[in-house]
């Protein structure tokens, strides 16, 4: 057993004095790359999610402390966002269609597109929905205080 572990030890270093270079024994975990990512946005499919909020009208991240009475019902399958924008970043798992939200707040942004921030079930996550994928929001009457 020596002799052998000898053996490996005196080639490891003998290649690594020769210039080698030791690979890994496992290739390190990918992710794949979001479908159409190499697409221009023309190319894909709309997320029905308004982009033209005003640039600063509202930040990403905004997690009101209002919390009102309503619900709504998600309509289009979509993600919640960290901000009343489709510029923020997705909130995961992806809401489904049917899926009932507890209604916090509601947010008119300057373009006039009205935003509810929701919990799922009245749990975690929380996070903004665009009026467009969800019916029955009109419960929701408490303004967001962002």
């Amino acid at each position: 057993m020596r002799v052998r572990h000898s053996l490996a030890a005196a080639t490891l270093g003998g290649l690594l004095a020769l210039g080698a270079v030791a690979a890994p024994t496992h290739a390190a975990p990918t992710h794949a790359a979001p479908a159409g990512a190499g697409a221009s946005a023309a190319d894909q499919a709309p997320d029905w999610t308004p982009s033209n909020a005003p640039a600063g009208a509202q930040a990403c991240g905004v997690e009101p402390t209002t919390n009102g009475y309503g619900g709504a019902t998600v309509s289009k399958s979509i993600y919640l966002r960290t901000g009343p924008s489709s510029a923020c970043d997705d909130i995961y798992p992806k809401l489904l269609v049917g899926q009932r939200l507890g209604g916090w707040c509601y947010y008119r942004n300057s373009a006039g597109n009205l935003w509810y921030y929701v919990s799922t079930g009245g749990a975690a996550p929380y996070g903004w929905i665009y009026g467009g994928n969800i019916t029955g929001e009109e419960t929701i009457e408490t303004r967001c205080n962002v």
